[in-house]
């Protein structure tokens, strides 16, 4: 079990790679066409990243990772973030944009709000359902 869980920081790496790699094409076409189809992008592109970096520190098995896997799943997303728009500016055909920077935070950001709502929420019907049990057995 616990080497199955173990797997979703490959696959974090794995999406980091991928990321990185698309990154390199050259005047690569926006994948939505639409006004605000890059940014919307980004916004996914890193939303997934965001989600897999929850599950590789989430499922880690150190409870340090688990801990602060809100703060660290931000602060790595930013900065590979910010690091990817940095080195697109050595591309040709690309540009470092702060305004894709900010669909990636946002992206990020949402997407981890969303998961301690849904693992708070989680929690007070666990804890819920174990004052019921309580009262029912006492």
């Amino acid at each position: 079990m616990f080497r199955k869980l173990f797997v979703f920081k490959y696959i974090a790496l794995f999406y980091a790679l991928l990321i990185f790699v698309v990154s390199t094409i050259p005047q690569i076409p926006p994948p939505l066409a639409f006004k605000w189809g890059d940014k919307v992008a980004h916004l996914i592109e890193y939303g997934i990243f965001s989600f897999l970096l929850f599950l590789a520190f989430y499922t880690s098995g150190k409870e340090f990772l688990k801990r602060h896997v809100f703060l660290l799943s931000v602060l790595i997303g930013m900065v590979y973030g910010l690091s990817d728009e940095i080195h697109q500016k050595f591309v040709p055909g690309r540009n470092c944009d702060i305004y894709d920077f900010l669909a990636d935070c946002l992206g990020i950001i949402l997407i981890q709000v969303a998961l301690w709502m849904y693992l708070r929420r989680r929690r007070k019907r666990k804890k819920g359902s174990v004052e019921i049990a309580r009262n029912n057995v006492g």
